[in-house]
């Protein structure tokens, strides 16, 4: 019997993947959760074999909570769920400690599927992709607002110094967010350092 945590933000995308993954005769669904906290506290408490973990969790994202599984919790094997497929993220959740990442698109059976070859032992990440020139998803211009947030911080002093409306670097800034699956502009600051883009 497989036992699974499911770590989705979605609630009736969590009880789709718990109803599915009950309905096979070695999966058994012992904790969900909706945010990376409660999903780590239910981790302790249940010590599942396997975890299926929406990248864009609230708290600190799906990758954060991959890093804290892998390090509190050994035995319970990421599977990193997402509906962004770029090389940077293959990379992120690969380092990270993440058995598998898949496209929410995938039909359930595949992700069932997946789910038993990566409690098999079987690594389900594109080493190929991993290991791709790292280059960053962001535009120049988006490089730009992020190195500004560096410097600044404030909206209103950014725009100001760019000649932009606050609404515009706004967007800018939920656009990187977006990119670089960050929660907040620390964050997102953090990732792109980390990966030699800033």
């Amino acid at each position: 019997m497989i036992s699974v945590l499911v770590a989705e933000k979605h609630a009736a995308v969590r009880e789709a993947f718990a109803a599915i993954l009950d309905s096979h005769e070695d999966v058994a669904v012992v904790a969900t959760a909706s945010s990376v906290r409660e999903a780590i506290n239910l981790a302790w408490i249940h010590q599942p074999d396997a975890a299926l973990i929406d990248a864009q969790l609230p708290d600190d994202g799906g990758f954060h909570l991959v890093e804290q599984l892998s390090n509190s919790v050994p035995r319970c094997r990421s599977i990193m769920l997402t509906t962004v497929d770029m090389p940077c993220h293959v990379r992120r959740a690969y380092e990270q400690g993440a058995w598998a990442y898949l496209s929410k698109d995938l039909p359930f059976a595949d992700i069932v599927h997946s789910l038993k070859d990566v409690h098999a032992g079987k690594h389900l990440i594109d080493l190929k992709t991993v290991g791709q020139v790292n280059q960053s998803p962001l535009t120049s211009r988006e490089t730009d607002v992020l190195r500004m947030v560096a410097r600044m911080g404030s909206t209103s002093e950014m725009a100001k110094e760019m000649h932009l409306s606050q609404g515009t670097i706004n967007n800018y800034v939920s656009s990187i967010l977006a990119k670089l699956g960050a929660a907040n502009r620390v964050q997102a600051l953090i990732i792109a350092r980390e990966n030699g883009w800033l």
